[in-house]
């Protein structure tokens, strides 16, 4: 199995200054590298007042980290690409890719909270399903004819790359084969990147639509707080399209990772004392914030709700069986760790990080 730590710039109620919030995530994230993680996730959040996910530039934090690492890949979950131009993301990504020397993994998501989207745009407004759903996939689109082609143009009913009458420079003579009356029809990514043909993609799944489009693209799949029960219905049909595409048999949870909320404590009440508030409330404003769920009855977030569907959290021995249910259910061999719930004090995110290396990770090593 592959582990990794999803973290977010959690700082409930501003408790901590932001310099030292960043270095408690700089340490939590070398830890998860010297206990053998495989990667480390950030997400794309803005303007959160409360100190809940604001994580706003990933990928000046993402090369950041991978300064301060040698070897744990270093993902996005997911980029709220429907805010992204897909020049910037493309030439952003490849950058990042070549900083690394291949350590990065590209999510993409349509963005689930309109704070975070409106006050920049509102066509991304994820409300609006149908706009933002065709927004999201021809960014994606764009973005890999850009990685993929020496050359590449783009048509669609949000972007026209190159735009029209765009002037060709003459000392750009690899440019001449894609100039009509001095105007440019063809643009290069520069640079392109390093991993060939590009940085394995994720989709971040939140519906079934989602699950299917991954599946076709041949992309890899991603849950994140999904209850057991709806996550077993998404792998199951993410199987089934992507073995129906011709590319060999897929097996229930192939290409897919799920994020859950984690906490290892030696005692179930010392891991309820640490992170029950916090997982909670971190629970509540993910609801809240999700426009699908806006019409749609709450469900009651207790501890014991979240334990039997969408959290690990007790000693090792306890968690180890959680993940091995969770294996055995939707077939997933890629956890990802989000332990920083907002509220929860650095020094018991770094425990449950040692516990979780040295107590949980071994049983599946």
């Amino acid at each position: 199995m592959k582990f990794g730590f999803h973290t977010q710039m959690n700082n409930w109620q501003h408790q901590a200054t932001h310099t030292q919030m960043l270095d408690d995530i700089r340490e939590q994230v070398q830890l998860c590298e010297q206990l053998g993680f495989d990667a480390v996730w950030l997400p794309e959040h803005h303007l959160n007042p409360e100190g809940l996910g604001n994580s706003p530039n990933p990928i000046l934090f993402a090369a950041d980290l991978a300064c301060r690492t040698s070897r744990i890949k270093i993902g996005f979950a997911c980029l709220t690409t429907t805010m992204w131009h897909p020049i910037r993301l493309a030439e952003d990504l490849a950058l990042l890719d070549h900083l690394t020397r291949g350590r990065i993994e590209v999510g993409f998501g349509r963005g689930g909270r309109p704070s975070d989207t409106i006050p920049f745009n509102d066509q991304p407004d994820p409300r609006n399903a149908d706009t933002n759903r065709e927004l999201f996939t021809e960014t994606i689109d764009a973005v890999v004819a850009a990685w993929t082609s020496d050359y590449f143009s783009h048509q669609g009913p949000n972007y026209t790359i190159p735009p029209k009458k765009l002037p060709h420079h003459p000392f750009y003579a690899s440019e001449e084969p894609y100039v009509v009356d001095d105007e440019v029809t063809k643009l290069t990514l520069v640079p392109k990147p390093y991993q060939k043909p590009h940085p394995p993609i994720w989709l971040m799944v939140s519906s079934e639509p989602t699950a299917r489009l991954a599946a076709e693209r041949g992309y890899y799949a991603m849950a994140a707080g999904t209850p057991t029960d709806v996550l077993r219905d998404f792998v199951d049909v993410y199987a089934e399209v992507r073995s129906e595409s011709g590319n060999g048999q897929f097996v229930r949870g192939e290409g897919w990772a799920v994020s859950r909320p984690v906490h290892v404590a030696p005692s179930m009440e010392e891991a309820r004392r640490n992170f029950e508030i916090p997982v909670i409330r971190q629970r509540e404003f993910q609801l809240y914030n999700r426009a699908s769920q806006a019409n749609n009855p709450k469900p009651e977030i207790t501890w014991e709700n979240l334990l039997k569907s969408a959290m690990l959290a007790g000693p090792p021995e306890l968690v180890i069986e959680q993940i091995q249910k969770l294996r055995e259910e939707c077939g997933i061999e890629n956890v990802i760790t989000f332990m920083d719930a907002g509220g929860v004090p650095h020094e018991k995110i770094m425990q449950s990080l040692e516990l979780f290396g040295t107590r949980v990770m071994p049983a599946f090593s």
